[in-house]
């Protein structure tokens, strides 16, 4: 059997599967019956087809309209029911097509939403690099540029804090007078003051970086302000699950993407030096930047909340044991306001 022959059966048997098919066939039938019917009853009546019999006509006539017309009208029915049959396979298939095409399009523009959101996303990023590299402070002489920069004010930070706890245990005039004439606390006490838990209370905290900021605002406010924006439109452009979606969608009238926020705010963190970390820590603990505290904690943007299987049912923040060198800031990184 040579292969046309095969593809000729194929397509038989394919013929046959389709029930409108099936059903124009017994429509075709139909037809066959309504014409041979009355000349079979004739031949079987004794009826002789001869030229004398024409006068005769009228009444075969009748006979045939009243023996074919049933018949040519079940046909007409079939091929009716067949037709619907066609038109309702159609139509489905209209439905899948038109579904697919939704779903095409709907794949389409989630896939253009998510370009869109990465790249303003980007495009933050590459923003903050920019603020970074023109960050410039003036510190006993010398000029401080970038990242060096925000090491520094890191640094000054940390001085502030350490002396604040430095003269909250050593009231005495004696101990002071030392410290002004040194200028710094040695790395020592820097240690004692940064290695033990809970050193830091809100109060000092509060005014040691009010001073800061008053006098190094204009050099670092920008920068930790546009690090507050990136996360914040983290927040508000990624959803994790549709509920989110919707809530984010009827809270802000955006239409948010669901995705991972913990990629967005991994690619963030990898953007900073560990001076920047601590130093965007230390501000989110102000108490006038509450908002972005809670941001912090409650989307973990700085990976700092433990994880154990017995805490995950906890709302509670808990700070990671890897996460020693904020041991200082413990409670004020686990205590909301």
């Amino acid at each position: 059997m040579n292969e046309k022959s095969k593809d000729f059966e194929e397509e038989e048997k394919f013929f046959w599967k389709k029930q409108e098919n099936w059903i124009i066939a017994i429509g075709v039938i139909a037809i066959f019956a309504a014409i041979a019917t009355p000349f079979v009853i004739l031949v079987e009546l004794g009826w002789k087809f001869t030229y004398k019999q024409f006068d005769k006509l009228g009444v075969v006539g009748d006979f045939f309209g009243g023996t074919t017309v049933g018949l040519f009208t079940l046909a007409s029915i079939i091929f009716v029911i067949a037709a619907i049959v066609m038109q309702k396979k159609e139509l489905e298939l209209q439905r899948k097509e038109l579904a697919q095409t939704r779903k095409e399009f709907e794949t389409g523009n989630n896939t253009a939403k998510v370009q869109q959101i990465d790249n303003a996303f980007f495009n933050m990023l590459s923003l903050h690099h920019q603020i970074v590299n023109h960050i410039m402070i003036t510190e006993s002489q010398k000029t401080y540029n970038g990242r060096e920069a925000i090491t520094e004010l890191r640094d000054i930070c940390k001085q502030k804090l350490a002396q604040m706890h430095f003269f909250s245990e050593q009231p005495d005039s004696s101990y002071i007078k030392d410290w002004q004439r040194v200028g710094k606390l040695d790395k020592n006490y820097l240690k004692k003051v940064f290695d033990n838990f809970d050193t830091i209370s809100q109060e000092m905290l509060d005014e040691v970086y009010e001073d800061f900021h008053d006098k190094h605002g204009n050099s670092i406010g920008h920068y930790v302000r546009n690090n507050y924006r990136i996360v914040k439109f983290i927040v508000n452009n990624v959803a994790n699950d549709k509920n989110e979606q919707e809530r984010i969608k009827n809270m802000t009238g955006r239409e948010p993407i669901i995705g991972d926020k913990r990629y967005y705010f991994g690619m963030l963190r990898a953007q900073w030096s560990n001076a920047e970390f601590e130093l965007i820590l230390i501000n989110s603990l102000y108490k006038e930047n509450h908002k972005f505290k809670d941001l912090i904690l409650e989307y973990d943007v700085l990976d700092m909340k433990e994880t154990r299987d017995d805490e995950k049912s906890s709302e509670n923040f808990k700070l990671k044991d890897s996460m020693d060198k904020f041991k200082a800031f413990k409670k004020l990184i686990e205590v909301r306001k």
